[in-house]
């Protein structure tokens, strides 16, 4: 679900809150005044009242389960889920990176992804920049991924 239809059903929710509130005190209110008018000792609640309360608690209770919806981790170098897929791009298609041991067709290095030559234009920044593929070195500088387009 959204958080915009959680806020929808959670606005609902406090509505029906409010309502079967308003009809628990009445009922209760009405079950007194029976009591009260044949001078009973106990007050006797009606089978709608303990519905009514039902639907409190468990409206509390969903309340309480979405009040504090869980915060996204705040994005960091250190827990970025993109940061696994960038360091692959440099891989060859036996999986190793540019430079390390491949023994397969590569021959004894790696000669890495063909498609991803350092330099290689992957995509562009809001302001026209380019995002390219750096050095094997400077992969995990987040800096080096970045370039000026020198077309503007």
């Amino acid at each position: 679900m959204t958080q915009q239809t959680i806020t929808d059903l959670r606005r609902e929710l406090e509505k029906a809150r409010a309502a079967l509130i308003d009809a628990q005190s009445h009922l209760s209110a009405h079950a007194q005044a029976n009591a009260a008018l044949h001078c009973a000792t106990e007050v006797f609640y009606s089978p709608l009242h303990a519905k009514v309360t039902a639907a409190i608690a468990g409206i509390e209770h969903a309340l309480a389960r979405t009040d504090q919806p869980a915060a996204a981790p705040e994005h960091s170098d250190a827990n970025c889920p993109w940061a696994g897929l960038i360091g692959d791009l440099d891989r060859c298609e036996h999986g190793r990176h540019e430079g390390d041991d491949c023994s397969t067709t590569c021959g004894t290095r790696s000669k890495g992804n063909p498609h991803m030559k350092p330099g290689a234009v992957v995509g562009y920044t809001l302001r026209r920049g380019l995002i390219v593929m750096p050095h094997r070195e400077d992969k995990y500088t987040l800096a080096a991924w970045y370039q000026q387009n020198r077309n503007n």
